[in-house]
């Protein structure tokens, strides 16, 4: 039964990603299309091509939702506190993104444009506001002095890790033990920046 014209262009782009992460690029449009209920031609009149489709699907939004959090911190908490918030903030974008990215990666297809300038990427900016929160947290007197970038690449490489390893492997990490890793992290990044702390 074809669905009434009313399918928002929301509701397909949910489908056409739950397509395009369980059967690949190579998925034919015709299979989004009828699990839709709708026609295939709907799908080109609303995004053109399967090109476009995958990536108004697929693509991650400009700038990560956690990054206002990042650039409105840090507060007066303890450092322990306010990474644990972003750090589960920040694991649970990159578990729905690196899977989108792979499949856009394994149908050729770039993630940024090639006149954006480098440190316009996503990534890039990312890096910087969270090495800026870390400086900010120095003055702060949250944590002991230390580069930001090099603490910003500790924190994100530790959140990176384990969504590309899920998507590769293709096996999951229960969400008992998602919340000990990120905890172990941020305490293990947290005893090595405590102010209190020996600086060697």
């Amino acid at each position: 039964m074809v669905r009434p014209r009313s399918t928002t262009d929301e509701a397909i782009l949910e489908e056409a990603r739950a397509c395009f992460l369980e059967h690949g690029a190579g998925v034919s449009t015709t299979v989004i299309a009828a699990r839709l209920g709708i026609s295939h031609g709907v799908l080109f009149q609303r995004f053109g091509t399967k090109e476009q489709l995958m990536r108004a699907a697929l693509l991650p939004p400009p700038e990560p939702p956690w990054l206002p959090q990042v650039r409105s911190g840090p507060d007066d908490r303890d450092a322990r506190t306010q990474l644990l918030e972003l750090a589960e903030e920040i694991s649970a974008y990159l578990e729905r993104i690196v899977p989108c990215v792979a499949v856009l990666r394994s149908a050729g297809m770039p993630i940024e444009t090639s006149t954006q300038p480098r440190e316009d990427l996503p990534p890039v900016r990312a890096r910087r506001e969270i090495a800026a929160w870390f400086a900010r947290a120095v003055a702060r007197g949250l944590l002991r002095p230390a580069t930001p970038e090099h603490a910003a690449d500790l924190f994100l490489g530790s959140l990176h890790f384990r969504p590309f390893h899920q998507h590769i492997s293709g096996k999951g990490f229960g969400q008992a033990d998602g919340r000990a890793y990120l905890e172990f992290a941020v305490d293990v990044l947290c005893r090595t920046l405590d102010p209190a702390g020996d600086p060697r």
